[in-house]
């Protein structure tokens, strides 16, 4: 039995602390990366195989184009229990697509390699974005994926005590000396953080003219300046190519979202309108 949807921002509450760093960022080097995974090999092994002689600590990766065999998915819904604020809605299967845009983040979870993925495709003529589940995934054709290697800090999945679910945190890394100069930063946002004031704010920690940004997390509802607003306040997005923020204030901010209704929203963010619900995962680059 799921528990109703929230209808205000009021409505949502997670059922542990407080915590107090609502933004935490760690200072990295992310170099731009390309990488043809082979056909018939699961994705996380292909992924493994890649960046563990490449020797890079994280990455995020745009696997637009990207050829899968069948896999499974979920998407957002309302909580099933009376301490989570939402949940994943029952596993739902593809029978194997080409992905028109989708941001992994990768890391480690129990000392394995992982992947957070949120993607967009079509498929029997219906357009679908959702949370890949990415134990099932396998690459489907040889494919070429593009990204950016991250050293100096990592993704790693832990305990959340504040919304109880495992997600991505920001970690340093043992390599994290060897890099005396940062070209970028990692951050996941905690609930209720503004994603386009958190990006303006971390943004000026780089000290540079305009900040490129990618990533992936969940809005609770979301105000667009070229689009109908999503007032579903349980969703789950990925930022589209070309976000990027500037020293002057400017942002340019596209994303696309799927609320708990299934409903699909593209726009640019409008400025202080776009609430974090559990977490957002992001990578800031300097754009020197």
């Amino acid at each position: 039995m799921r528990r109703p949807a929230p209808e205000r921002l009021a409505d949502i509450s997670h059922p542990g602390p407080r915590c107090t760093d609502r933004r935490p960022y760690r200072l990295c080097n992310a170099e731009k990366i390309s990488v043809v995974l082979p056909s018939g090999i699961p994705f996380l092994e292909s992924i493994a195989n890649w960046i563990e002689p490449a020797g890079y600590d994280s990455a995020v990766l745009d696997l637009a184009g990207l050829t899968l065999a069948p896999f499974e998915y979920v998407m957002p819904d309302r909580a099933i229990d009376d301490r989570h604020a939402a949940w994943y809605s029952d596993t739902k299967h593809s029978v194997g697509t080409v992905l028109s845009e989708a941001v992994a983040i990768v890391g480690q979870r129990d000392g394995h390699w992982f992947a957070h993925i949120h993607a967009y495709w079509t498929e029997n003529g219906g357009d679908h974005l959702g949370h890949l589940l990415p134990d099932t995934l396998i690459v489907g054709e040889e494919s070429q994926i593009t990204g950016f290697g991250i050293s100096g800090a990592m993704f790693v999945a832990r305990p959340d005590p504040e919304t109880e679910f495992t997600l991505f945190r920001v970690a340093g890394s043992r390599e994290e000396a060897r890099n005396a100069r940062f070209n970028a930063l990692i951050t996941t946002l905690a609930p209720f953080e503004d994603l386009s004031t958190s990006i303006q704010g971390l943004g000026q920690t780089l000290g540079a003219a305009s900040v490129k940004v990618a990533g992936l997390g969940s809005l609770a509802g979301a105000q667009f300046g070229d689009a109908q607003p999503m007032r579903g306040l349980v969703s789950e997005i990925l930022l589209q190519k070309g976000c990027s923020v500037d020293a002057g204030g400017g942002m340019n901010l596209p994303v696309r979202c799927v609320d708990l209704n299934g409903q699909l929203h593209a726009g640019h963010l409008q400025a202080g309108a776009a609430p974090t619900l559990i977490t957002c995962e992001l990578l800031l680059i300097a754009d020197r």
